[in-house]
């Protein structure tokens, strides 16, 4: 657990986007306890933000070993970190529209 705890400080103290993800995390939660959502709903908001937070811990992995087998950025080594990040954002505009999709009947206007 120890070892989950420092990957986790270390991710978090290097990559803003990592951080970034966390802080909207966090909000998500404050929006789900101040709006009353709970049950299946609130369960499925904290799984697809969660998705993208681990596809994010991935995404470092991922560029660290790319780092250290290939030190020198060539083509390839860009386009597989460009694929990379490109999941990442996939999976954050999926899980902002199911976001929407979920609170925004939630919201009394």
């Amino acid at each position: 657990m120890s070892h989950a705890w420092r990957g986790l400080v270390e991710v978090y103290s290097r990559e803003n986007s990592f951080r970034i993800h966390v802080l909207a995390f966090i909000l998500l939660l404050a929006v789900i306890v101040g709006l009353g959502i709970s049950g299946i709903e609130a369960a499925i908001l904290i799984l697809v933000a969660s998705t993208v937070i681990v596809l994010e811990l991935a995404n470092s992995i991922f560029e660290r070993w790319l780092d250290i087998v290939s030190p020198r950025v060539g083509v390839q080594v860009r386009d597989a970190k460009d694929i990379m990040a490109a999941a990442v954002l996939v999976s954050s505009l999926s899980a902002l529209a199911i976001g929407a999709i979920i609170i925004i009947p939630h919201i009394k206007f």
